[in-house]
């Protein structure tokens, strides 16, 4: 995809935004390593790193109820004071790393409340992108920051393994730490119009708890007639593989590097690259059938991810980051569709139940993967995943309505009458 120059890309906003962006992805590539590392090296064994999965895509099943939570705040102020906790709560890990020591199951433990606060802005994130470009602009929007930040994640992610090599894991928590409080501050310059979801201060704890009930039935109701619950059980399916493979990624990296830590940031940087060549093939592909799309891209997966497996380490390295191009494909179509569909007050629900619903298989997922991890080698669960997702693409060709279903512009989510907002 050839980007270009669009009037929303000066827009002062848009500009905050892609500068937290930029900021974000620099420190998530650190901590992306850094934390799971820093598990793995605490417990030696990789069913830690499954509790460590475990906790963090508990985090994203429970965001069905934290998601309405932002409805009660400005979405800057959600966004702001969210990153700026965060910052502290990972402050403290090199606090007790050099006073009293760290525990394993205290990390676990943050990396669920962190993961927890990232469900609570993901939503917001989404919602404001709209109000900042306009609708008619989000399809080209997505794909500009999601091509940034891809092509910053291969040099984040990829220069953070050999930063924490360096360093060590609890120094590198610390620079995520400080790239969360810049963050902050830039967030905290957003002047973009707000819709008026403020709640009345003055209500009862007992209203406003029916109230937040109220917001989670909406959202629930609001996707009852659509094509969304269809593919829930799909996506279940692809994420619990998908989980049993990333828990195993730090002892699977490590083996094939011969215990250098820099090979999982490029294993890591490896998938970024898969996934920003999804992302550049939007454009071109969104004129295929949609159904066809994801039967094809995902068989084509399971072969390389199954080549991941069995392979040397560059031939392995080439053939994960292959395998990760329909990832960028399926993120850029799907949650365009959302937005360009969903009106604005309901945005932020509709993807947190979506994405709550799809992550109820990862937990299980990280729990079978940290025991797979222990009962045999590193290269099996990646083996396994490789081979669900052949099984996934065989699922959509078996099912006439996924496989029908026409390029991603024509898709119509919603086949009954929407809720009004």
């Amino acid at each position: 995809m050839k980007l270009k120059i669009q009037p929303f890309m000066f827009e002062r906003n848009f500009i905050l935004l892609m500068t937290g962006v930029f900021i974000n992805g620099l420190g998530s590539g650190i901590y992306l390593i850094a934390g799971m590392l820093l598990v793995l090296n605490l417990s030696g064994s990789v069913l830690y790193s499954g509790f460590a999965v475990f906790a963090i895509t508990s985090a994203g099943v429970l965001s069905f109820m934290i998601a309405p939570l932002a409805n009660y705040f400005k979405y800057k102020n959600g966004l702001v004071y969210s990153n700026l906790i965060k910052a502290l709560i990972l402050f403290t890990i090199p606090l007790l790393h050099n006073t009293v020591g760290l525990h394993v199951w205290y990390v676990i433990g943050l990396l669920f409340i962190v993961a927890l606060f990232t469900q609570f802005t993901y939503p917001i994130e989404s919602t404001i992108l709209p109000i900042i470009v306009g609708k008619e602009n989000v399809l080209s929007a997505n794909a500009f920051m999601q091509t940034i930040r891809e092509a910053m994640d291969i040099a984040f992610i990829a220069g953070a393994g050999i930063l924490i090599t360096f360093t060590g894991t609890v120094p590198a928590i610390s620079i995520t730490a400080v790239c969360l409080i810049l963050v902050t501050i830039f967030y905290s310059f957003f002047n973009f119009p707000q819709p008026d979801l403020a709640k009345d201060s003055s209500k009862t704890i007992s209203a406003a708890v029916q109230s937040y009930i109220f917001d989670l039935k909406a959202g629930f109701t609001y996707i009852g007639n659509s094509l969304i619950p269809k593919m829930i059980f799909s996506i279940v399916f692809i994420n619990l593989a998908m989980v049993i493979m990333t828990t195993n990624m730090p002892a699977f990296t490590l083996s094939k590097g011969n215990g250098v830590e820099a090979t999982y940031g490029f294993y890591l940087a490896a998938m970024s690259i898969g996934i920003l060549i999804g992302t550049l093939l939007t454009s071109k592909l969104k004129h295929v059938n949609f159904g066809k799309l994801i039967i094809f891209v995902f068989f084509g997966t399971g072969v390389m991810w199954i080549g991941t497996a069995i392979l040397p380490l560059v031939f392995s390295i080439v053939l994960f980051s292959i395998g990760a191009i329909s990832i960028g494909v399926l993120n850029i179509l799907v949650f365009s569709s959302i937005q360009s569909q969903v009106e604005t007050a309901f945005i932020g629900r509709v993807i947190t139940l979506m994405t709550s619903a799809a992550a109820l298989g990862m937990p299980v997922g990280a729990l079978l993967g940290g025991f797979l991890g222990d009962l045999f080698a590193p290269h099996i669960p990646v083996l396994i995943c490789g081979v669900s997702m052949i099984v996934f693409s065989l699922y959509w060709l078996s099912s006439s309505v996924l496989r029908k279903l026409p390029k991603i512009e024509d898709v119509n989510l919603f086949m009954g009458k929407k809720v009004q907002a």
